[in-house]
């Protein structure tokens, strides 16, 4: 390999790293559109790393029904990669789903455009969008338990109900590998308790 060509490389990897970085600091717009102070409200990293864990935490159960876990753990990773452009859209912004697909997936493939393995990365990301493969439907349940255990936690926290975050999740978790997590947190959200 010539050294323009590395030169060329690492300065796309680079540039492409710093956008990336960048989810570090953006906060996730759904909550502080429910009232959760911007400066206390979770990163888009910080999402992505929840969903990570998740994984890892149900990894036996997994595994045992066949999931691919290095597929499902980069999934995971990078499936809001885009919204460093994009930012966080959330139902309340009302953009219809076409529109967030399709700037996403532009957004998208100019974050990782002249990366090494980014032809491997949007395949990843269509692969989550489309929900077809085993691995996607469970990265997608992560993503809203995910999601689910953020809104349990500020519940308690704040004393507050984030109800529109819950709407029509049971069937979602019924009989999956998550089940009984998504219950005990449903189960156990603050205005359950009585408070």
């Amino acid at each position: 390999m010539n050294d323009a060509k590395t030169r060329s490389e690492i300065d796309s990897l680079v540039m492409s790293l710093s956008q990336a970085y960048e989810l570090k600091s953006i906060r996730r717009s759904g909550w502080i559109q429910s009232g959760i102070p911007e400066s206390e409200s979770e990163s888009i990293a910080s999402h992505s790393f929840g969903m990570t864990i998740l994984l890892l935490y149900l990894r036996t159960e997994l595994l045992s029904v066949g999931i691919n876990m290095d597929r499902a753990l980069s999934m995971a990773a990078i499936h809001d990669l885009a919204e460093v452009t994009t930012g966080d859209i959330t139902p309340q912004d009302k953009i219809p789903l076409s529109d967030k697909y399709l700037a996403e997936k532009s957004a998208f493939e100019q974050i990782i455009n002249d990366v090494q393995n980014g032809e491997y990365l949007i395949e990843l990301w269509k692969e989550f969008e489309s929900g077809l493969t085993k691995e996607a439907q469970v990265v997608r349940r992560m993503d809203k338990l995910d999601m689910l255990i953020q809104a349990y936690l500020y519940e308690h926290q704040y004393e507050i109900r984030l109800d529109s975050f819950w709407l029509n999740m049971n069937d979602l978790f019924l009989g999956s590998e998550s089940e009984e997590i998504y219950n005990y947190i449903r189960l156990n959200r603050f205005e359950a308790k009585g408070r």
